[in-house]
């Protein structure tokens, strides 16, 4: 039986594979052969799942992994909030998936874009940006993994899946449920009009703040307390006297 065709909003489009090398390196191409903006890739595998820092991500059949193509007007430094919006989005998908299980409260984003579900990873988003020759150039893909079933034994930080705490969600419906969350939120961003909105709203879905943090950058490790985000989206990171430190790049653990 063929699968039912997925309910996407108006002006998102959808290339769907069986397997892939990776949604990635297909938004990637399709970028460069000119795609207009609004592509969902969507691979039910792939061979070479990337995540940030050129690690690999797991790709195990049954969870979601899709990228998203976009060609904003913004110049690149304000279409790279496009990070925080597709952090937003995703954090509103999971919770609409678990509603029966009321998840929303145990969901939680940890800078700069992993999902935590009851402190373990759920979801990763990767951003990434190219030019191309075409009128519109830049092209930034946003790249979502989504543990729906299950999960890696061992990763950098400590994986979970939405089928622990009892959710089941088809890949398919999950893309719906982002694709209609990252819809509004790009709407509500309007080109970086309304970061300060979705800001906000990160905020707001973020782990506690004076939650202690590691950050591990260029081979040194910083201490300190989450103090939130920056008016560039920068992490701000205190050090528990009042003094604070940005931070715009570095893999952040929650401290224990």
């Amino acid at each position: 039986m063929a699968e039912p065709a997925l309910n996407l909003p108006a002006g998102h489009r959808l290339a769907r594979f069986e397997r892939l090398d990776s949604t990635m390196s297909e938004a990637e191409r399709r970028a460069r052969a000119g795609e207009e903006s609004g592509l969902w890739i969507w691979a039910l595998e792939q061979d070479e799942g990337r995540g940030r820092g050129g690690r690999d991500w797991e790709s195990r059949r049954g969870n979601l992994f899709t990228s998203l193509l976009l060609r904003p007007l913004a110049p690149l430094p304000t279409a790279l909030q496009l990070s925080l919006v597709a952090g937003v989005a995703l954090h509103d998908a999971a919770a609409a998936l678990g509603a029966g299980q009321e998840l929303a409260g145990d969901l939680a984003l940890k800078w700069p874009n992993d999902l935590l579900l009851s402190g373990r990873k759920v979801a990763g988003i990767l951003l990434e940006s190219l030019t191309t020759p075409h009128e519109r150039g830049l092209a930034v893909i946003v790249g979502t993994g989504l543990n729906l079933v299950s999960h890696p034994a061992e990763a950098l930080y400590p994986a979970g899946s939405l089928a622990e705490r009892g959710v089941r969600a088809e890949p398919g419906q999950a893309l719906e449920a982002l694709a209609a969350a990252t819809d509004r939120w790009l709407a509500r961003w309007d080109e970086g009009e309304g970061f300060e909105a979705v800001r906000k709203a990160w905020l707001e879905r973020s782990i506690p703040l004076g939650a202690p943090l590691r950050i591990k950058l260029d081979g040194k490790e910083v201490i300190g307390v989450y103090a939130g985000i920056d008016r560039d989206g920068a992490l701000r990171l205190g050090d528990g006297t009042g003094a604070e430190r940005r931070v715009s790049a570095g893999d952040v653990f929650i401290a224990s």
